[in-house]
């Protein structure tokens, strides 16, 4: 029995050898019951000791993990580091945590320093380059394991520049202790990585420690950068960053249990932090797959198998009026009409796909819009379809585009043909109205024969008139801008006009609102303008009917100024009148060459007046329907580019 009471007794030595306790005991004699006895309470003391500590410990690992849960929900490595070493600080007591992560693309370590002074946290954020030495944080990145430093003036856990808010906390610090933190298990150990990577591996090896004696060591220096860099591009790389904690003179030294306590709360938060981290990448690729989607000039939408939007991304929503939140889980027929559906259904039904076919699409107000259309078939990665992408542009810039070459052509097959024969015409004309009037002065005053040549003189002018338009067209005036009150000039086109507007008996309404500011223009061309609006809504009106004319300042719109922005500062001009309105289909070619309602008339007035308009910078529109008369705006800019286009 005495032999296994010593046998006992000799355990009892060997477990309060594995404690932190220094103090020596005495070999006891399994006969002496009261030394028995004693020891006995003293075991019992440190086993509810360590029981007491093992709950505290499990109770703050276990608020550590909820705390790491949270942070999925962090933004960046700062505040994620910054949210762990705070909580250290308070539920574990250390006055000096440190939390940094790897960053490859940059070859850092980066996070933050926790120190608590006066009661208080103070968190400073931490660079340090991992290639080359930084000092312990880094040295146990590369060798893996934890690394206890009792001298840390001499072996500081970090090397930072001169003015670093951290410079004076590091000085002060008397020893530290640095665990690394690794990635999950399915990333290969560091034995294995050394084992695919080759010698030029740098995880674990002792290599880092300390350089060779003379001449070597720059070699030595150069040969672990190259190969630390050559780690940090590895994607066998398993490390995450290194934990860190600190005490100043005076604070008890650091023990096993220290070093025990720290690896398990690195054991226990690595995979919270690194669920964090692939949150923010997560988070970040997508923000980036949209900000790219978003950049793109085309428009895309995503469709399941179903044909229902799955996303749509801004150029979209912009060419066609929708919004993506009112559109997802739509079917595209039902949303974007039956031309682009027929196209995207046989895509995902035949596995179809065309690029750049024209079609239609309808936006938001119901309206065609002419797009190019190219379906590709979303795949995973068993190849197998999940869905589609339509991807279309908008093909109305393009036709506008034409139609404006086709409107060249046009104009200058008008103007060779005006050069060629203006002369023939005019000088005929001249002889001919000559003669006629000649003619005339045998006639009687009154007559059928005097009406004939008044008829045929009328005619004359007419045509006269028609060369002139064309010359206008063919070759536009420079504009002289002057900047005069637009009041004046509209007074003065109305003066020209008073005969006609006596003889229909039309009431003339002029409306000048307050503060209008005086706009630069050429006067003799915009004049020309207003006399022909002002004639037009004249003749279009019922005799003894009102035609209203409004000045005032407006923001000229980015439809008048082309690239020069909205909301412009300008003045408009509306001429309204009462009469009997213009059909919908002749509003889309009523500033055409040509192009006349009225009988005798040329067709060219409203195109010399737009084009005249245009030249000021400004423009020239129409709003009309049949019964309710017709409004002519014109718009000019404070500041127009003046001259010919």
């Amino acid at each position: 029995m005495p032999d296994g009471v010593r046998d006992l007794l000799r355990r009892v030595e060997e477990v309060r050898g594995l404690s932190q306790r220094q103090e020596s005991s005495e070999a006891l004699d399994p006969a002496d019951a009261p030394a028995l006895l004693e020891t006995l309470g003293e075991l019992v003391e440190e086993l509810e000791h360590s029981h007491r500590r093992l709950i505290e410990t499990n109770v703050q690992l276990v608020s550590l993990r909820e705390v790491a849960s949270h942070l999925t929900a962090s933004i960046d490595t700062g505040e994620t580091t910054r949210t762990v070493t705070r909580y250290l600080c308070r539920a574990f007591g250390f006055r000096h945590v440190s939390l940094l992560l790897v960053n490859r693309e940059r070859g850092r370590l980066e996070g933050t320093w926790t120190h608590r002074a006066k009661d208080r946290e103070h968190s400073v954020a931490l660079e340090l380059p991992l290639v080359g030495d930084s000092g312990s944080l880094t040295r146990a990145f590369w060798l893996n394991r934890s690394v206890v430093q009792h001298h840390a003036r001499r072996h500081p856990p970090a090397i930072v520049p001169d003015g670093h808010p951290l410079m004076d906390v590091i000085a002060q610090v008397q020893s530290s202790l640095c665990v690394p933190l690794q990635r999950s298990h399915s990333v290969l150990p560091p034995s294995e990585c050394a084992e695919l990577c080759g010698a030029r591996c740098m995880m674990g090896d002792t290599f880092l420690l300390a350089p060779p004696p003379g001449a070597a060591a720059e070699r030595w220096a150069a040969d672990r950068e190259e190969r630390q860099r050559q780690c940090l591009s590895c994607e066998l790389m398993p490390m995450l960053g290194v934990l860190a904690i600190a005490r100043e003179p005076g604070a008890p030294a650091l023990q096993a249990g220290d070093v025990t306590l720290l690896e398990s709360i690195a054991l226990s938060i690595a995979p919270m932090i690194e669920n964090a981290r692939l949150n923010q990448e997560l988070r970040q690729s997508q923000r980036f797959l949209e900000h790219l989607l978003d950049s793109m000039s085309s428009g895309h939408a995503a469709v399941n198998m179903r044909g229902e939007i799955l996303a749509l991304n801004r150029a979209a929503e912009t060419l066609l009026g929708f919004h993506e939140a009112e559109v997802l889980g739509r079917p595209f027929g039902e949303v974007f009409g039956p031309d682009g559906e027929a196209l995207v259904h046989a895509a995902l039904e035949h596995g179809r796909e065309v690029q750049r076919e024209e079609t239609l699409l309808r936006a938001r107000d119901g309206a065609p819009v002419s797009v190019s259309l190219t379906t590709s078939l979303l795949r995973n990665e068993r190849r197998a379809v999940y869905g589609a992408i339509a991807t279309f542009a908008d093909l109305t810039p393009l036709k506008q585009a034409e139609e404006q070459a086709r409107r060249l052509d046009r104009l200058a097959a008008l103007g060779r043909f005006t050069s060629s024969v203006a002369h023939e015409i005019r000088n005929p004309l001249t002889g001919i109205a000559a003669g006629v009037q000649y003619l005339s002065r045998g006639l009687a005053a009154e007559g059928p024969v005097r009406e004939h040549v008044a008829f045929i003189l009328s005619e004359i002018k007419r045509l006269d008139r028609i060369v002139q338009d064309l010359f206008e067209i063919t070759h536009p005036r420079g504009l002289q801008l002057r900047a005069t009150p637009l009041e004046d000039t509209v007074r003065r086109s109305a003066q020209v006009l008073q005969a006609l507007i006596e003889s229909r008996g039309i009431r003339l309404e002029i409306a000048v609102a307050p503060r209008v500011p005086v706009v630069p223009h050429d006067q003799d061309q915009l004049e020309q303008v207003l006399i022909n609006l002002i004639k037009n809504a004249i003749e279009a009106s019922p005799q003894g009917a009102a035609v209203r004319i409004a000045i005032e300042p407006a923001a000229v719109t980015s439809a008048a100024r082309g690239a020069r922005g909205p909301g412009a500062p300008g003045v408009q001009v509306r001429v309204e009148d009462q009469g009997s309105g213009i059909a919908p289909e002749h509003l889309k070619t009523i500033f055409e060459p040509f192009f006349t309602t009225k009988p005798g008339g040329t067709g060219l007035g409203l195109y010399i007046s737009h084009d005249i308009v245009k030249r000021h910078g400004g423009a020239l529109t129409i709003a009309s329907e049949p019964g309710r008369g017709t409004t002519f705006t014109l718009e000019l800019p404070l500041d127009p580019p003046g001259g010919n286009p």
